[in-house]
């Protein structure tokens, strides 16, 4: 079994999707929650997460903007798939204050 990189951790610095040209910055004080950023727009939260159905590799969680202290939206297996999903279906906002 290949292990793919996009199941790694930390997730990539720089991710490019649906025209889209993402910077994926460590948030402050943690190690396991990434912020998606774009120019001056924010879009969120990819997360380590718990494993989902006893599968024993790492699973990302996303967490639109505004909405970081609830329980996620989706939870994938892929840190791709997360950035795309917020990419997709979040809008970008101001970033937060660190």
């Amino acid at each position: 079994m290949t292990i793919d990189p996009r199941a790694s951790l930390p997730p990539a610095p720089d991710y490019e999707y649906g025209g889209h040209a993402v910077r994926i910055v460590p948030e402050p004080g943690s190690e396991t929650r990434w912020r998606v950023l774009e120019d001056d727009g924010y879009f969120g939260i990819v997360a380590a997460a718990d494993p989902v159905k006893g599968e024993p590799e790492v699973h990302f969680a996303v967490h639109f903007a505004g909405e970081e202290d609830i329980p996620p939206t989706k939870v994938v297996p892929l840190w791709t798939t997360a950035v795309e999903f917020l990419l997709d279906a979040g809008k970008p906002q101001r970033p937060p204050v660190t």
